[in-house]
């Protein structure tokens, strides 16, 4: 690491000196005058002032010491994107795509990802919404509809944001109720007969007193998968509907509470899966080969489709597809005492319900089906203070209790069986059972003083404390598990506790052009593992925890025409938790294999991002940017084989953590005309390979992509009316996004959609 660190001083420090010189030249042939944003005909002529919440404090973009992506409202709205997902490959070192088999996110940042869909492993990057932490992968594929602002901070955050953040913090902020009345409606058409309406309305009932916002987004696609092996339906549709509604009472004008309820009714189709087996797997020696022998297109699958539910002996339910309900209640408080500062606090309820069957196999002969149903309850309350008594010194500081409720229960048709000797598989399913509480409490806190007018310092840290309890009825047959005593129960509790830190400074070399370094750490919380078979793999894994050296330049000229970023980091990954597919005997005496977890490892994660904006010609805004990234694990041992016996593991490479990512965009607002106003924008990223299973089997790589995407878009002289055009993957790359290798029998992928047109009518009033 010393090594390192010395090299990328040096190179930061060459590198940072001539783009210094560069941004000084440039910023002395500008006007002093403060930047505008618009010129006299509405064309940018500055960049956008971007206002963050790194370090849960408002701060600027440029001066805040964190290496963070921010999206304002205008620039998310130019994606044209169902979920956040569309915004995978602009931000450096970032991968956002889907678990698969399932519409839940799988996000990874500088080397750590949450690849899986199991309920009781907490993700390794934080997705907080309105300062309300999603517990779960399964929801957070999030609508962009009337979002004020996303931010993306890489690298451990496990300070002010707290557990589960250890390879960074997704946040974003919807947007308040205003003292405007003011509306909002979007009609929207797109391939795959995708069809969108999304509304707004924000009503003040009380001037200055009582404001109401409340938001509705319904999205419905027939999918694009072709059920080619079975009836030939489109497969993989989505039907959608999230909303909200915000209750802002302004008490006076240093104190306000706001209500919010959140909903979401998913009733998307079972997602589709493609076998990809490769020849010496189970799946293609029974007759069932992968597309990579058939040479068939990916986009041509079957699925078992099929109606019941987790009880039924026949089928979980295919045909209703996935059905997630949630239902969220949270209050935000807020009093700022003069000469003092702010105290927040924010408190949330959020129960989510799923039922999820799935055929996980790319065939329709019910070869693996299976649901997974569970209840989750989750609910928080934080109290934060902000200072601001000083310039000098700044404080940030709080607490926070955290705790969730789950109840799952997973049912599988093991099809597959029948051709093994085990004709019952059909009818006799696999059923299991947990029950998984969480409760957590964290002090934390952090400071920055000012040492000179160009030097400040900064140190932080938090403390946190668990108790997690675990309930499991390991999966065995139905037949056996309704026989009195028949099916085991392993139950247990634990505590973890932990302290994280941060310290560093940031340095002003001279006007728009700053400095910083950072050392923070982060963790990953431990706990226990769902897919548990026996005593010993019920017994809980430890945390993992990663300290992360972090040192940037960020940059700007005094009119905001150019703006440059850079970062080079070094992370040090310890106790990394992984799973591994293991022999075991059940209680009678039987073969047999089951998932275990464990902190097998340790891995290292460096490199360089680099991010540029520029506004060279009134209308004209260019941004660009890169990451490059070298992970590997220093010290890996797992069961490779599947034999009993564990091996060296270390060749392997981590999982979600592309080497290189590089984005380009331009968007360009034409000079205003007797018809309206138009706008250019188009955007290319590329994205090399990634492995997505921690073992690298074949077949199951995330694939290297160039992706290009365009859009025009029109708005009258009042700004009232708005029509665009859009296309999606303009190139037609096919390419594989997620997959899954199950124990040597068969590989189930997943694929990015094909090209897609698109049209959208908005109307403000």
């Amino acid at each position: 690491m010393g090594d390192f660190l010395r090299t990328t001083t040096r190179a930061l420090t060459i590198g940072g000196a001539a783009l210094l010189t560069t941004v000084s030249t440039i910023a002395m042939a500008q006007s002093a005058e403060p930047a505008q944003g618009e010129n006299a005909s509405g064309q940018a002529s500055g960049l956008e002032d971007i206002v963050v919440t790194a370090r849960r404090r408002a701060e600027s973009l440029q001066e805040v010491p964190v290496a963070v992506t921010a999206f304002s409202a205008a620039a998310l709205d130019k994606q044209y994107a169902q979920d956040i997902r569309g915004l995978a490959g602009q931000v450096p070192n970032v991968v956002i795509t889907n678990v698969p088999g399932f519409n839940a996110a799988s996000i990874g940042i500088r080397g750590q990802s949450t690849g899986d869909i199991i309920l009781t492993f907490e993700p390794a990057i934080g997705v907080i919404v309105d300062d309300f932490m999603l517990a779960h992968v399964q929801t957070q594929l999030l609508d962009l509809f009337d979002v004020d602002r996303m931010e993306v901070l890489r690298g451990p955050q496990g300070t002010l944001f707290g557990k589960n953040t250890i390879g960074g913090v997704v946040t974003v902020n919807t947007k308040r109720p205003t003292d405007k009345f003011e509306g909002e409606v979007r009609l929207g058409y797109s391939s795959f007969k995708t069809k969108s309406v999304k509304g707004m309305i924000n009503i003040p009932i009380i001037p200055e007193k009582l404001a109401l916002r409340v938001v509705g987004s319904y999205l419905n696609s027939g999918g694009f998968y072709w059920n080619t092996k079975g009836d030939g339906r489109r497969l993989n549709g989505v039907k959608d509907f999230t909303g909200r509604a915000k209750l802002l009472w302004t008490i006076d004008p240093t104190a306000n509470i706001m209500f919010s309820y959140e909903k979401l009714r998913d009733r998307d189709d079972s997602p589709a899966s493609v076998n990809e087996s490769p020849a010496d797997y189970l799946f293609p020696i029974l007759g069932y080969p992968g597309i990579a022998e058939t040479g068939d297109s990916p986009f041509n699958t079957g699925t078992t489709l099929c109606s019941g539910d987790r009880n039924s002996n026949i089928c979980p339910g295919t045909l209703e597809g996935h059905r997630v309900d949630v239902d969220g209640y949270y209050v935000r408080a807020e009093k700022t005492a003069e000469g003092l500062g702010t105290f927040t606090l924010v408190g949330g309820y959020r129960k989510a319900s799923s039922k999820l069957p799935s055929d996980y196999t790319g065939e329709v002969d019910g070869l693996y089906v299976a649901t997974r149903d569970d209840i989750r309850k989750q609910y928080s309350v934080e109290g934060r203070y902000n200072s601001d008594f000083s310039d000098r010194f700044k404080l940030t500081m709080g607490a926070m209790y955290w705790g969730q409720k789950l109840h799952n229960w997973n049912t599988a048709f093991l099809g597959f069986l029948r051709f093994l000797g085990s004709p019952g598989s059909d009818t006799d399913p696999n059923i299991s059972e947990v029950k998984y509480n969480v409760n957590s409490y964290a002090i934390f806190g952090e400071g920055e003083y000012k040492a000179t007018d160009t030097l400040s310092v900064f140190l932080g840290g938090r403390y946190t404390k668990e108790k997690k309890s675990f309930f499991d009825h390991p999966q065995i047959p139905r037949s056996i598990a309704t026989q009195p005593g028949g099916w085991p129960l392993y139950e247990d509790s634990t505590k973890f506790s932990k302290p994280t830190f941060r310290a560093g400074y940031r340095w002003e070399i001279s006007p728009g052009v700053n400095q910083y370094f950072t050392w923070s750490q982060g963790y990953k919380s431990g706990g226990y593992n769902e897919q548990a078979m026996s005593a010993t793999s019920a017994l809980p894994f430890k945390e993992e925890t990663a300290d992360s050296f972090e040192l940037g330049f960020k940059t700007e000229t005094a009119d905001r025409r150019l703006r440059a970023n850079v970062a080079a980091f070094y992370v040090k990954y310890k106790d990394l938790q992984r799973d591994a597919v293991v022999p075991f005997t059940d209680l009678n005496g039987n073969p047999g294999q089951e998932t275990k977890t464990t902190n097998a490892g340790a891995a290292e994660v460096y490199g360089l991002e680099l991010e540029l904006s520029a506004v060279p010609i009134d209308g004209l805004t260019l941004s660009a940017s890169g990451g490059y990234q070298k992970a590997k694990y220093l010290e890996f041992t797992t069961d490779v084989d599947g034999n009993g016996t564990n091996d060296d593991a270390s060749y392997l490479k981590l999982r979600n953590a592309p080497k290189v990512t590089l984005n380009g965009s331009a968007t360009y607002d034409l000079p205003p005309t007797n018809i309206g106003n138009f706008s250019l924008n188009a955007t290319i990223n590329y994205q090399s390979q990634y492995e997505s299973v921690t073992l690298n089997h074949p077949n199951t790589q995330g694939q290297a992509r160039t992706l290009v995407n365009t859009a025009i878009t029109w708005t009258d002289k009042s700004e009232a009316v708005t029509v665009s055009a859009y296309v999606h993957n303009l190139l037609d790359k096919v390419y594989r996004v997620s997959a899954n290798s199950v124990a040597g029998l068969w590989n189930f992928t997943n694929y990015a959609p094909p090209r897609s047109f698109g049209v959208e009518v908005g109307l403000k009033f």
